[in-house]
């Protein structure tokens, strides 16, 4: 039974180094290589064996590797799972050109976490996640009508809901309703037991600081 995505927020809160570092990235229209040569700033870029998150956490020595990503494939989407030094959300945009790309950043270090849609080169859409939706990008209504059906955000024209007479989904929760929001209208599962203790193949993105350092 597929996993959807809700369980990533579940992962995010737990107590591990590991469990936190879970930077997400998602691609359709690229293969898992493909995605982690457009996101890594070196070349050539290597593949190495399968490791678990624990393995791959281990690598960064913060000298000469930076974050390591362990790649994947679920359905019509690639998926690259980075730890420690990830691009996270400031992601160049251009990683997308002739396709599709859905960022998950937990930003472990400085709350809150982000969600942003690249498509063609471009944001489509970014938002925060569990604290409201004030989204920006080419799309920015892309998702509305399925967060209000989901009772995530309320209605625009609801004065009685916009004026707080209705209960807001406790922060953890709305994080929980948007990512399956998310996972629904773009056809993305992601397997939560081969992400968060499996092996996956490896790759080296980064052997400098990301640009947010």
């Amino acid at each position: 039974m597929p996993d959807g995505l809700a369980w990533i927020a579940d992962a995010w809160r737990g107590t591990s180094p590991s469990a936190t570092d879970l930077y997400i990235t998602c691609a359709r229209g690229l293969s898992p290589q493909q995605l982690a040569e457009r996101m890594a700033d070196h070349q050539p870029v290597e593949f190495g064996p399968a490791l678990t998150v624990q393995d791959a956490h281990g690598m960064v020595d913060l000298a000469q590797i930076y974050c390591v990503g362990r790649i994947g494939r679920s359905g019509d989407w690639s998926f690259i799972v980075e730890c420690v030094g990830s691009e996270g959300w400031a992601l160049d945009p251009a990683t997308s050109r002739g396709a599709e790309a859905l960022i998950f950043d937990p930003q472990p270090d400085n709350p809150p976490s982000f969600f942003r849609y690249l498509a063609d080169g471009e944001l489509q859409l970014h938002f925060e996640l569990g604290f409201g939706y004030h989204p920006a990008g080419a799309q920015p209504d892309l998702l509305r009508p399925a967060l209000e059906a989901a009772g995530v955000i309320p209605p625009e024209d609801d004065m009685d809901a916009l004026l707080g007479a209705d209960e807001e989904p406790a922060p953890a929760e709305e994080k929980r309703r948007v990512l399956t929001v998310i996972g629904e209208h773009f056809g993305l599962s992601l397997p939560r037991k081969v992400i968060e203790s499996g092996r996956l193949p490896a790759v080296v993105t980064r052997t400098s600081p990301p640009s947010s350092w």
